[in-house]
């Protein structure tokens, strides 16, 4: 797969349109037919949940993503894959990546260390998108030669979102309906045909194919509910695994949004669990790092719910003060306000999401500046 830089691209604030930075992009490519199968764009850099998130769409129907986006072309690629050739990246070695492939049956194939021929089909639609992103306003270009004068901050007018739909279309277009040199013919046509006499594999419960991917913590159920990240979550359909439980289980959690997280059942399937305190506002585990880090700097020896609540609204206040004076300020709102701040698919409390299912968390550090990724699919 694909470890790189950044998009060569500043995007702008939805609505302040001061500039907010570079994006990463990660990308799912099938080798056999070169069909984009998913496509994330995130201001945060690489993670096990950009993984997660491109993943799902890859193996899903995109006919509700597309109309989101008001898109109204043509994107039929999905299905389980029965192998994923990545490259050597943190994200890739989580434990959450590793048994949701597991769970569906998916090989991981790591790309052989110092080989990045391994990797040259995905690098060369990196390289042919990155090419027809230097044409939009804001390019960065490929290097601080080719940009020459050129002030990219000033010249930005995409926003986040306004950039990943023309990006889908660029994909959905131009790159999957014109005649690719390897094949001979378009990416649409060989998929069209690969397909032709197969019988793709689905995921039993759509719904539960993002858990399967995401990040956990094993936690023990107690009377007062889960408690992660200093924060108690409680829900009445836990109160036969207090006590007598089984022991640990798997507590999954979506990191930009830890409003509720996702016990996974011993018998199968996960409980949605909220907030014990409703009253509480989402909040993104990013938030709730920097909340941590402040109170650790302020002296702060115990850190309490309360607190952490009060640190993040307080980061709040304080970033919309500055948001007109600093990108990093602008970034950071954008990051709460774009589309990958997104809740997890509401459910009622307790009704089960999926069957007999298998995931787990990665307690990955975050990539250095500049890295960003992508996986093959075959």
């Amino acid at each position: 797969a694909l470890t790189g830089p950044k998009v060569d691209i500043m995007l702008v604030d939805d609505v302040t349109r001061a500039c907010i930075g570079r994006p990463w992009l990660t990308l799912v490519l099938d080798v056999h037919t070169r069909m984009v199968l998913g496509l994330y764009l995130s201001l945060d850099a690489p993670s096990a949940t950009s993984v997660a998130l491109a993943v799902s769409q890859a193996v899903l129907p995109k006919a509700d993503w597309l109309a989101d986006r008001g898109i109204e072309l043509s994107w039929i690629a999905h299905g389980l894959p029965e192998v994923i050739h990545v490259d050597n990246g943190r994200e890739f070695h989580s434990r959450a990546f590793e048994r949701g492939c597991q769970q569906y049956g998916i090989r991981i194939a790591y790309r052989p260390p110092a080989t990045p021929r391994f990797g040259g089909h995905i690098e060369r639609l990196m390289g042919t998108l990155m090419g027809r992103v230097h044409a939009f306003p804001g390019s960065t270009s490929s290097n601080v030669v080719a940009r020459g004068n050129y002030d990219s901050e000033a010249t930005a007018i995409l926003s986040f979102r306004e950039f990943e739909r023309i990006l889908a279309l660029e994909v959905l277009g131009p790159y999957h309906n014109e005649i690719h040199s390897g094949l001979g013919r378009t990416p649409a046509t060989a998929w069209a045909d690969g397909v032709s006499n197969m019988n793709l594999r689905a995921p039993s419960d759509a719904a539960a194919l993002l858990l399967d991917f995401l990040p956990f913590e094993e936690r023990i159920i107690r009377r007062d509910g889960v408690r992660m990240f200093g924060i108690v979550y409680q829900d009445g359909a836990l109160a036969h695994l207090v006590d007598h439980g089984p022991g640990k289980l798997r507590v999954k959690y979506d990191p930009r949004d830890l409003s509720a997280v996702f016990v996974e059942l011993p018998t199968g399937g996960h409980v949605r669990v909220p907030y014990a305190d409703l009253g509480r506002q989402p909040i993104t585990l990013w938030e709730h790092r920097e909340a941590i880090r402040r109170l650790r700097v302020e002296g702060r020896r115990g850190v309490d719910e309360h607190a952490i609540f009060a640190a993040v609204a307080e980061q709040r206040r304080v970033l919309l003060e500055a948001k007109s004076r600093s990108k990093a300020a602008r970034r950071a709102l954008a990051r709460l306000g774009s589309a990958e701040c997104a809740a997890m698919p509401a459910r009622p409390n307790g009704e089960r999401l999926g069957g007999d299912l298998h995931d787990d968390d990665a307690k990955v550090p975050m990539p250095a500046e500049g890295e960003a990724s992508g996986v093959e699919f075959w």
